[in-house]
């Protein structure tokens, strides 16, 4: 079993959307900027100066943090508010820029946050305007809406969509349980974990025997029927993944040796006296270890990984305990 060491270059989909807008805008808003600022439009340069800023900060703050949520939502905020405190500083004709500022609302939030920041600042935007032609007014509120409403459906679909994508991609296909890309992400975010981190390898004995004499069809109810019967035990199913074949690992965030080692014996003690171990005589070989506050997770694994290979020379049905010399 190997695991992909955590690496700044592996930033997320919404690092990358997050950090892509805020340069954008910090670049395209900057260039406008410099030219007001030459052609002596002081404050409206200083205002476009102001937010060319935030989207520099908001590029830096997630590129050094790689936390987007409130990023993303203060550069929203700010895109709107730009956009209404320059149609108030330079008239009615600057509503142009709030077609660009609703796609990026969407594109960046969640979108029913996105739907009321937006139903709020288009609100304060058809207020500035009010003054305009019956007409003209008319215009703008008839393509906003139609901008926001293509915007909101454009939006719902592809959040939509990354949800089905994410599962799809971190879920095993016949259990239903998280896979082993899952399991390497998971276990990604515990590289500088100041907490007690543990986890249980197993994987079921004999299986080999059950798809030789009964079929892979037989084969795969049983890894249901296993995955079942220790879900069963643990108080967060979500932290049990399948990685490969009849190889499971179960992660204890937050919790000792100790607490592993005894979820680790109670697993095996209740599978021992379940149906599958009387119908097809399968057993758990399994290791427990506990992650040192010096340990890489890749040393970690490579342990856990060493003592669950140990179990299955030592005879099968064992736990081990995969201690760090």
């Amino acid at each position: 079993m190997t695991t992909t060491k955590a690496s700044p270059k592996n930033r997320s989909e919404k690092e990358l959307i997050v950090m892509g807008l805020s340069i954008t805008y910090a670049i395209c808003v900057g260039i406008f900027a410099a030219i007001r600022l030459l052609n002596q439009d002081w404050m409206i340069g200083l205002l476009d100066v102001v937010l060319a800023l935030f989207g520099l900060y908001v590029f830096v703050v997630v590129w050094q943090t790689r936390k987007t949520e409130f990023p993303a939502l203060a550069m929203a905020i700010i895109t709107v508010v730009g956009t209404i405190a320059t149609i108030i500083l330079k008239g009615p004709d600057q509503v142009y820029w709030a077609y660009p500022s609703v796609a990026l609302v969407f594109y960046l939030l969640p979108t029913r946050q996105a739907l009321v920041l937006w139903l709020i600042s288009a609100a304060v935007i058809l207020y500035l305007l009010i003054d305009l032609p019956t007409i003209k007014l008319v215009s703008i509120a008839m393509t906003l809406f139609i901008t926001s409403f293509f915007c909101h459906v454009f939006s719902s679909k592809m959040h939509q969509q990354h949800a089905r994508l994410r599962r799809a991609a971190h879920e095993d296909v016949l259990t239903q349980i998280k896979n082993r890309r899952a399991f390497n992400r998971d276990t990604e975010l515990l590289e500088s974990s100041t907490q007690p981190e543990s986890a249980i390898l197993f994987d079921l004995d004999h299986f080999k025997k059950v798809n030789d004499y009964f079929g892979h069809a037989t084969g795969d109810r049983v890894l249901k029927q296993a995955t079942e019967a220790v879900k069963a035990q643990l108080d967060h199913p979500e932290l049990l993944y399948r990685i490969g074949g009849d190889e499971f690992a179960i992660l204890c965030p937050g919790e000792d040796f100790n607490h592993a080692y005894q979820l680790a014996k109670d697993i095996h003690q209740q599978f021992n006296a379940g149906a599958l171990h009387e119908e097809h005589g399968l057993t758990l070989s399994m290791a427990v270890s506990q992650k040192e506050y010096n340990e890489s997770v890749r040393e970690w694994l490579g342990r856990l990984d060493s003592a669950l290979f140990k179990a299955k020379k030592s005879g099968r049905d064992c736990i081990i305990k995969a201690v760090r010399y």
